[in-house]
């Protein structure tokens, strides 16, 4: 490794664990699914199953393996999450014209209001994590985010 990163590095001689740069990720990222299940607690609702209400609100008739990918979670548990989804009535599934292995979900009319519902919570939480930063800020911090990630996947 390049000696300019070496400082966030856990090998560093005066390394501290605010150095390292995916404790703060790990950090933040806890803190904002724990106050979001709080918020949601009112109906009924947890972090998991936000998580695939909104997926599905910007991905309407995504797959269940579409689902996973986008929620980065494992498809069995992304399949458990979306029966109960299915259960509680926010969501329907269909099999896929094309291709019946493959099991399309939607949001039903509840999933809708509920995903309006969730977006009013949830704003409540991202203005306050936000507080004090400006428009760019977050903007560069998405930025830089994205390049990391992209710096990942490769």
């Amino acid at each position: 490794m390049s000696k300019k990163y070496s400082k966030f590095l856990p090998s560093s001689e005066d390394f501290t664990i605010e150095q390292f740069p995916y404790y703060w990720i790990a950090q933040v990222y806890s803190k904002q699914v724990n106050q979001v299940d709080h918020a949601l607690k009112k109906y009924g609702l947890d972090n998991s199953r936000r998580r695939i209400l909104m997926a599905l609100k910007s991905n309407p008739n995504a797959s269940v393996s579409d689902l996973s990918d986008m929620v980065v979670s494992k498809m069995s548990t992304t399949t458990k999450i979306v029966y109960r989804l299915k259960d509680e009535g926010l969501v329907h599934t269909y099999s896929c014209e094309d291709d019946a292995r493959i099991t399309r979900v939607i949001l039903t009319e509840k999933g809708i209001e509920m995903t309006d519902k969730i977006n009013d919570l949830t704003s409540v939480v991202l203005e306050q994590s936000f507080d004090g930063l400006t428009p760019l800020q977050i903007e560069k911090m998405m930025e830089c985010l994205r390049h990391i990630f992209k710096n990942l996947s490769r």
